[in-house]
């Protein structure tokens, strides 16, 4: 481990973590009472992610209590063609506030800060139990019925197609003959 301006990070992730990522984690930290010492954080990268670079970030606490954990997400570059940015905060802040997956924590212009949950990755077999299943069911019925913020259509194959058209061609698509 290495330490940088009090904070303890791991080597490998050293300054990752923007001033405005660190400024809301220390102000999380300096809010629960069981925290040792607020400055004193461990973030370690998890893998899966498929376009943000996604941080746990640990504090010890107080003797015989499990240590608090939240989640660091630092969105990656290059994904409008899939998503609009805006559309995905939108939706996950409409998410978080009806209950639905982590809370959201905290906002700063690159990333935001999730409650982090404690849970694994359901295997095959997990999802051919019926009872598991059924609670899939459920949670996926009460996710559709949110009403959510933003456009209801899909935006994908346009993106792609709007990003993939050599410049002539699209210049061509707008003019009427």
């Amino acid at each position: 481990m290495a330490v940088e301006n009090g904070d303890v990070v791991n080597n490998s992730v050293e300054g990752h973590l923007p001033g405005e990522a660190k400024k809301i984690l220390h102000s999380l930290a300096s809010a629960w009472d069981d925290v040792v010492d607020s400055s004193a954080l461990e973030v370690t990268p998890l893998k899966g992610a498929m376009t943000n670079a996604v941080f746990q970030v640990n504090w010890s606490t107080e003797k015989g209590k499990l240590p608090r954990k939240v989640l660091v997400r630092i969105y990656g570059e290059g994904v409008e063609v899939f998503f609009d940015r805006n559309d995905e905060i939108m939706t996950f802040e409409s998410m978080s506030k009806h209950g639905q997956g982590p809370r959201l924590l905290g906002r700063f212009p690159t990333g935001r800060v999730e409650e982090f949950i404690h849970a694994r990755t359901l295997s095959a077999t997990d999802l051919r139990d019926a009872e598991i299943s059924a609670l899939i069911a459920t949670k996926l019925r009460e996710f559709h019925d949110l009403h959510m913020p933003g456009p209801k259509n899909v935006m994908l194959w346009n993106r792609l197609r709007y990003t993939f058209v050599p410049p002539k061609l699209k210049l061509l698509s707008v003019l009427k003959f």
